[in-house]
């Protein structure tokens, strides 16, 4: 399998972060989200020439392309989203039969802008990253980029919760897990067990049609322990809990599931 890289970057006027992402992921592709009073059409000539004040690597680059916005009004976030959309489209046909991995890049342009790359990033499936860049570091060129890991991991269990409907069932072992800890009760395999819990946990409350036994919640709590999802402690039986990714999911999904804030 050949991967080709896509960078989609909020360009700004200034090309630090860019050289940055370019010498950290190596793209074959780059697009440009900007407008036309940036320095983008200046990065765009030095990529084209492989010149190295965008990246050792601009010159492994195979096509850079602008996508121009309005970055001052009302809809520059839906504008920015939009045009992340256009990039993938278009890397996509460019990608001559390869599989494409998309970093979307959170340090340049406008806080609209950042915003409109946070929210398509989390829409599209991109990883994103973020580039620091102070005055006075002791840290050496090539560490100031860093991805950032709770994103990443929300835009992944979006994606993998949108795929499969069964997939958002399993999110009533969250829940389950929640109802317990607000009652101060530990959650087992065993206790999670709707036929031994009579009175803890109700049938709406697990969301329960068919019968639930300890060994389909184990597998399902061990399932959204690889998703990053729970947690569980070293003790016989395992104990369980929600991670904060976990409870941040069931934000999202649990109110519209009958579940409810406690305060």
């Amino acid at each position: 399998m050949v991967v080709a890289k896509v960078l989609i970057h909020s360009q700004g006027n200034t090309e630090g972060s860019l050289k940055e992402a370019i010498d950290h992921y190596r793209p074959a592709m780059v697009f440009l989200i900007s407008n036309p009073k940036t320095i983008a059409s200046k990065v765009k000539s030095w990529i084209d020439d492989g010149n190295p004040q965008v990246g050792k690597y601009s010159r492994d680059v195979e096509h850079c392309e602008i996508i121009n916005i309005d970055p001052f009004n009302e809809d520059s976030v839906l504008q920015t989203v939009m045009a992340v959309q256009e990039a993938k489209a278009k890397a996509f046909a460019l990608s001559a039969g390869r599989t494409l991995e998309f970093y979307a890049g959170l340090s340049g342009g406008t806080k609209l802008m950042v915003i409109g790359m946070a929210l398509a990033a989390i829409q599209g499936n991109l990883t994103t990253y973020y580039v620091d860049k102070p005055i006075v570091s002791d840290r050496e060129s090539g560490e100031y980029l860093f991805e950032i890991t709770f994103m990443n991991q929300l835009m992944k269990t979006i994606t993998w919760i949108n795929s499969d409907k069964r997939h958002l069932e399993n999110l009533k072992y969250l829940r389950a897990i929640n109802h317990r800890v607000r009652a101060g009760l530990e959650s087992t395999s065993v206790k999670m067990d709707r036929n031994n819990i009579i009175g803890e946990i109700s049938d709406e409350e697990m969301n329960c049609t068919v019968r639930t036994t300890e060994r389909t919640i184990s597998r399902q709590l061990k399932l959204l322990k690889s998703m990053g999802l729970v947690s569980s402690e070293d003790k016989n039986p395992m104990v369980w809990s929600n991670t904060s990714l976990g409870t941040f999911i069931l934000s999202i999904y649990g109110v519209e599931n009958g579940d409810s804030d406690p305060t």
